[in-house]
């Protein structure tokens, strides 16, 4: 399910804040555009770049709904930014500005607290693990908990592992002690740089790179594809696998809006997007490419050994119990769940 807000992720980030890319011949820069004498039915609002993931899949949704239609319903597509970043997006939803969009685990905590601990460090294990205890455990009752703000979750993206990046290799805690990094705009991103000792620097996106040039900051945390399609490879060539965070996006609507529309308009809507593993399978292949492109353009990947991820964990231990006291209302109700699909998931692998 594209996102759109994938890149925010989510902050997709999450939700996505626009990434510097140099779009190929075969990527457009126009957003598709319903036929002529389509009926717009509603707008689309993300930020993507030309050609990144986002792009490639809003692109499709929108195709999809025109061609499923016989051409006779379109959505429009306000994916370059035009409705700001995560937080203004969230505000046009809300307020019917804007039907659909995606939004990282940063902005969807904003409507439903609860959402930024599926951020909190080495919650997860593994891919599969993460994937099977979201779609068997957490889907349900984030359903209903967004539903209760006006929303309707549809279905989570893949945006892979958290990691972090520096001008120098970040090993160990001890590397980062004091180190001037970008925090995500999350709690728990904060929480991570703090409890590794570094210094949390906040700033929008649009800054990173030249405060990276200056050196105002020196590093951060960041999805792989977002650090890959952004500028701060040029500035901060070392790129350290934590893998610290699954980042998901979620792909959302405008409840008051779904629920109006005809049956069969609706249909179409919810079911043009990817599907669940297609959309997975999308994110891995490009995790896969954009990996093996760092090599090329200066950048050094460095794999941790066993004994250096275990000084992370012991770094962020007590991140999660602060998080759930810090989120209060359901969320040590949320954690428990949490902890019951893991335990399901080692029991049937």
């Amino acid at each position: 399910m594209p996102s759109l807000g994938w890149y925010f992720i989510a902050a997709l980030a999450v939700l996505i804040l626009v990434i510097l890319s140099v779009p190929s011949e075969s990527h457009s820069q126009t957003p598709f555009e319903p036929p002529k004498g389509a009926v717009i039915i509603g707008t689309a609002g993300a930020a993507s770049a030309p050609g990144d993931i986002g792009d490639l899949i809003w692109n499709g949704y929108g195709k999809t709904i025109a061609a499923k239609s016989g051409g006779k319903i379109g959505i429009k597509l306000l994916i370059r930014g035009e409705t700001g970043g995560e937080d203004g997006m969230m505000n046009a939803l809300l307020r019917n500005r804007i039907q659909i969009s995606s939004f990282g685990e940063a902005s969807m905590s904003r409507l439903v607290p609860e959402y930024a601990l599926m951020a909190a460090p080495y919650l997860f294990d593994s891919e599969a693990e993460a994937h099977f205890v979201l779609d068997n455990f957490l889907k349900k009752p984030l359903v209903e908990m967004t539903a209760q703000k006006g929303v309707v979750l549809h279905e989570f993206q893949d945006v892979g592992w958290t990691n972090i990046y520096g001008k120098k290799p970040l090993l160990s805690p001890a590397d980062t002690k004091n180190y001037r990094m970008r925090a995500l705009p999350s709690e728990t991103s904060q929480m991570f740089l703090e409890a590794v000792g570094a210094d949390v620097i906040h700033m929008q996106r649009t800054e990173l790179v030249t405060s990276l040039q200056t050196g105002l900051v020196e590093g951060g945390e960041t999805p792989l594809v977002l650090y890959a399609r952004g500028g701060e490879t040029h500035y901060a060539p070392h790129f350290t696998l934590t893998e610290h965070s699954r980042a998901s996006g979620s792909s959302v609507f405008n409840k008051a809006w779904l629920d109006k529309l005809p049956d069969d308009q609706r249909e179409i809507v919810l079911t043009s997007y990817q599907t669940l593993a297609e959309q997975r399978a999308e994110a891995a292949k490009l995790y896969d490419q954009e990996m093996s492109r760092l090599a090329t353009i200066g950048v050094t990947v460095h794999v941790l050994t066993p004994e250096q991820r275990a000084k992370w964990r012991e770094a962020t231990k007590l991140n999660t119990a602060k998080l759930i006291e810090h989120i209060g209302g359901r969320a040590q109700e949320f954690y428990d769940l949490i902890l019951e699909g893991k335990r399901a998931f080692a029991a049937s692998h």
